[in-house]
């Protein structure tokens, strides 16, 4: 099933061309439509369906065409004077590389056995059964730390019965990216991200550099309030989200989100009623996700569960609801195709809601102090994830580049590279993101560079209640999506290429070299 993009080169007069290209694209849409509302009823409703291998299979086949792309790349060179067109096929193009990989059968056939055996993995602590789900959620909020640590162990041993086949899965991703002349999967995946992969290895040293003094300082202050001589792997989430006691003293209750995203939203002009999204909290084993469907279906997912970090992570997933909203789906397939580091720049932008001193007095019955101290924590969620985000992509990295080494050995020596500490931290293969969405991390902190480029453009603390700047995103960086590439948008917001400068001073709390 081609959907008519086999008969393209058998098609002379361009305007015919053009739109027996856009009658594709449009049926072709439909069937990743169909795959969005599939994964939400798998992740949202526990509903398997073998659809969903039916549709893996039709893509391959269609990405995996080589006259089809062949069809494509001549095309570009016709529309060199045409950027929307060129862009447009540009965009497929790249898609069409990645998937025609990562759809590659005995490689699916790796990643779902891998897949099954981190979902069906499960042990007993203290009387009650965890899955790796579950540890992820309690490390995160449980302040139990004899608990968090020996979940922490459990998982590593999960791994470590893995780690054979995950060696396999990183293998295979490898030689199918040679094949395409790329050093490894993981230069093939920031190739297509449009990014520099060993650029930011270079950025983020120098970050990491500048923002020691209140990292040290940040350290100190939590190991003094928790009593921790040492802190571990399984200490960092829960210290970045929980320092503050009102974090976790029944102040944010889930049942009241939707009520508060209404707030939010109306701070922007914008009526929820008016927009095509469906919130629901639900049991899950992390904060929230959300899946664009489609402009006029948007679906949004939070974690049922009572902690201010579920706000946090809530109003993330909201601005990815509204990107999905306002993204313009003249073209689908830039729509469809869309720069993850982009749509992390608005979720991590809307994030910054969370710590807005406005929002929270407005929304909750909290006294000064209380806000003040959720403000302050802003800091040390913000150094603790730009840390994590690296740690986790340099382990990544390092495990493509060295994929014979013993990935415990390669996981521990990247946290005492990143966090200065000896210490064993997770097993690689017992973490999912790394199947399911690999050479990913690095994107957040590409868009916590956005965000900070954003707030300093626009002298703002968040976007919260500036509907002036909320239409200029909407305008010069939502809508547009990728007609052009995640760095021209940043430029056509904030006026200037982009940089970690901004980032980097505000973790530092230092002058801007």
């Amino acid at each position: 099933m081609y959907f008519g993009l086999d008969t393209l080169r058998d098609i002379t007069d361009i305007e015919e061309w053009k739109q027996a290209y856009t009658a594709a694209i449009e049926q072709l849409d439909l069937l990743y439509q169909e795959e969005g509302r599939l994964y939400y009823s798998t992740y949202a409703e526990g509903i398997q369906s073998e659809r969903l291998r039916e549709i893996i299979s039709i893509k391959h086949s269609l990405m995996a065409n080589v006259s089809i792309a062949m069809e494509l790349a001549r095309k570009t060179k016709t529309f060199e004077k045409d950027p929307i067109w060129k862009r447009r096929l540009e965009v497929f193009l790249f898609k069409m590389r990645q998937e025609s990989l990562d759809s590659q059968g005995e490689l699916v056939a790796l990643q779902q056995k891998l897949q099954s055996e981190l979902l069906e993995s499960s042990f007993t602590v203290e009387g009650k059964e965890y899955n790796l789900g579950s540890v992820h959620s309690t490390i995160m909020e449980n302040p139990d730390r004899e608990l968090r640590k020996r979940l922490f162990e459990e998982a590593k041993k999960v791994g470590a019965r893995n780690e054979a086949l995950f060696r396999e899965l990183v293998q295979t991703r490898n030689k199918l990216a040679m094949e395409l002349g790329y050093q490894n999967y993981y230069h093939f995946r920031c190739s297509l991200q449009e990014m520099d992969m060993d650029g930011y290895m270079v950025e983020m040293r120098e970050l990491l550099k500048n923002a020691r003094h209140r990292s040290e300082y940040w350290d100190k202050r939590i190991r003094e309030k928790f009593g921790y001589k040492d802190l571990h792997h399984y200490d960092q989430y829960f210290a970045a989200f929980n320092y503050q006691e009102s974090s976790k003293a029944g102040l944010f209750k889930a049942e009241r989100i939707k009520e508060v995203f209404t707030g939010a939203l109306n701070s922007f002009g914008l009526s929820v009623d008016d927009l095509p999204l469906r919130v629901e909290c639900l049991e899950i084993p992390y904060g929230g996700f959300c899946i664009n469907i489609h402009p006029t279906d948007i679906k949004l997912v939070i974690n049922k569960r009572d902690a201010y970090s579920v706000y946090v992570s809530g109003l993330h997933e909201l601005g990815h609801a509204i990107d999905g909203v306002y993204s313009s789906y003249q073209y689908p397939e830039l729509y469809r195709f869309y720069s993850s580091i982009a749509a992390e720049g608005v979720a991590e932008l809307f994030q910054t809601i969370a710590t807005d001193k406005k929002f929270l007095l407005e929304h909750f019955k909290l006294d000064e102090t209380t806000v003040n101290q959720l403000l302050e924590q802003k800091e040390l969620m913000d150094i603790k994830m730009v840390k994590m985000n690296f740690f986790y992509s340099l382990v990544e990295y390092e495990l493509y580049t060295n994929p014979e080494r013993d990935m415990q050995v390669i996981a521990d020596e990247c946290y005492k590279d990143v966090f200065g500490a000896e210490g064993e931290a997770f097993h690689p293969a017992s973490e999912m993101f790394y199947m399911e969405n690999p050479a990913f991390f690095q994107d957040y902190n590409f868009a916590l560079a956005i965000r900070e480029m954003i707030l300093h453009t626009f002298k703002i603390n968040s976007p919260y209640g500036k509907r002036e700047v909320f239409r200029e995103l909407v305008e010069k960086y939502m809508e547009p999506n990728q007609l052009y590439t995640w760095q021209e948008r940043v430029s056509r917001l904030c006026g200037e290429e982009f940089t970690f400068r901004y980032l980097k001073r505000a973790l530092g709390k230092g002058e801007m070299k």
